[in-house]
């Protein structure tokens, strides 16, 4: 179950410290027909650019996809 307390990750500098550390990340979709739905759950950071982020071996359009990483 996702935490109450987190942090979504919006610029480089905050995927790059996820990645560094390998926190797990959260995947969350924006897409109209499944809003709010968590794709996947606690994956660290591979790569990402300003378009995309790669978690688990598969890239989320940043514009499509909140990541969260759980503070507590």
């Amino acid at each position: 179950m996702l935490s109450n307390v987190y942090k979504v990750l919006k610029t480089d500098a905050e995927l790059l410290t996820a990645a560094l550390v390998q926190s797990k990340v959260s995947i969350i979709d924006h897409r109209v027909d499944l809003a709010g739905c968590i794709i996947d759950c606690e994956g660290p950071v591979q790569k990402w650019s300003p378009f995309s982020v790669k978690i688990a071996d598969t890239y989320y359009m940043r514009s499509e996809f909140e990541f969260r990483v759980v503070l507590a």
